[in-house]
């Protein structure tokens, strides 16, 4: 049996850190399968395999940041001796680069999630990057846009990389939604009228610009609700957006919620308003609680997954400038019209939802681990 070793930076909020969560649950019955992670002091993602807490904490102090890097390099080279690694994945850019630097007899693994031409760059940002693209054995991309954007960004040989589309946990997501909502939490549901979108908030995310269109939403539908999942540095700004709308008793910033689903399946239409993705793991997972998905066609993978309006309703990206009480963009304009035909017409909902259900079938976790496994075992 093979000894995989996978580093992630910590196990909590993020679609990474669920992937990872997930992919190590699906590869345990193959193979020993350990996580290492920089920090995980703020656990909450519940791990199927042992994890491996390095313990250097995440900080913007710059001195501290080179010895965490050295340090986290020392750690895993034991790591990987100790418990004879064959093979070591990584998910995102640290942990990416501390997998190749710490290489020894292992085979390195690389995971590419995001829009590399789209996230802020500077000297060691792109120095790094190309350091982990080429001294890696082989980079799993998450769809083909991103592959594409590397290969435009970056000078990396081609046969390389490898598009590995993300799954979804069927069973969890079955059990989980299945879960009662606390009644304290009624208030933020509208029989067939409630809105949900789920991600980080942050700049990517885009979440200004659905509370900008929900304003118009509900001047037609007065009883319709938004709700929003999530923590990050925007809190403050989009609750600033809320007041100044007076939107207070129609959306909710509600945080980080362990269990997202439970809220997904008392919804009726799923928005990612995002301004770049790699490949969205939220929309498969309201694709499975049989939501009607509306995105923006922006950089990454929601084209793929929604195909052109084929499985989901596409509106064109959003220019991401911060507002608060302007007139709406176009492509908001298009956001709040998708939003109201959904939730007044309902042949329009029910045949979304039934695109939803055909098309989660296609990522089905078998198709995908296979291809984690044939890489593990050097098939391609």
């Amino acid at each position: 049996m093979k000894n995989i070793l996978m580093i992630i930076t910590k196990l909590s909020n993020g679609g990474a850190e669920r992937a990872i969560n997930l992919l190590s649950k699906n590869l345990s019955d193959k193979y020993d399968v350990k996580i290492v992670t920089f920090d995980n002091s703020s656990q909450e993602y519940m791990p199927y395999v042992e994890v491996i807490d390095l313990k250097t904490k995440i900080t913007k102090n710059p001195l501290k940041k080179i010895l965490h890097f050295f340090t986290r390099i020392y750690k895993v080279r034991k790591i990987k001796k100790q418990y004879k690694i064959d093979c070591t994945i990584s998910f995102l850019p640290g942990p990416n680069i501390v997998n190749v630097l710490s290489k020894i007899h292992d085979r390195t693994i690389i995971s590419v999630r995001n829009t590399q031409s789209k996230l802020k760059k500077n000297i060691f940002r792109n120095l790094v990057n190309q350091i982990s693209f080429n001294k890696a054995d082989k980079i799993v991309t998450v769809c083909d846009y991103v592959k594409e954007d590397i290969l435009n960004t970056y000078t990396i040989k081609k046969d390389k990389i490898v598009t590995i589309y993300n799954t979804y946990n069927e069973e969890e997501i079955e059990k989980k939604k299945a879960e009662k909502i606390d009644k304290t939490e009624q208030q933020y549901f509208s029989k067939n009228k409630t809105v949900i979108t789920v991600g980080r908030l942050i700049k990517q995310k885009g979440q200004w610009h659905l509370i900008r269109a929900f304003k118009e939403v509900v001047k037609e539908l007065p009883d319709a609700k938004l709700i929003i999942l999530g923590r990050g540095e925007l809190q403050e700004y989009l609750e600033k957006i809320i007041k100044i709308n007076q939107l207070d008793k129609n959306v909710y910033l509600c945080g980080f919620k362990e269990n997202p689903y439970k809220y997904m399946q008392h919804s009726d239409i799923f928005v990612l308003p995002s301004l770049y993705e790699g490949m969205p793991n939220v929309i498969l997972e309201a694709m499975s609680c049989n939501l009607p998905i509306i995105a923006t066609n922006c950089e990454g993978g929601n084209k793929e997954v929604l195909g052109e309006n084929q499985y989901g309703i596409l509106i064109n990206k959003l220019d991401g400038k911060l507002y608060l009480d302007e007139p709406l963009t176009n492509a908001e304009e298009e956001m709040k019209n998708a939003i109201i035909n959904i939730l007044t017409k309902k042949q329009q909902r029910e045949k979304y939802i039934e695109k939803s259900k055909e098309r989660i079938e296609y990522f089905k976790k078998e198709n995908n681990i296979r291809k984690w496994i044939d890489i593990l075992e050097k098939k391609i």
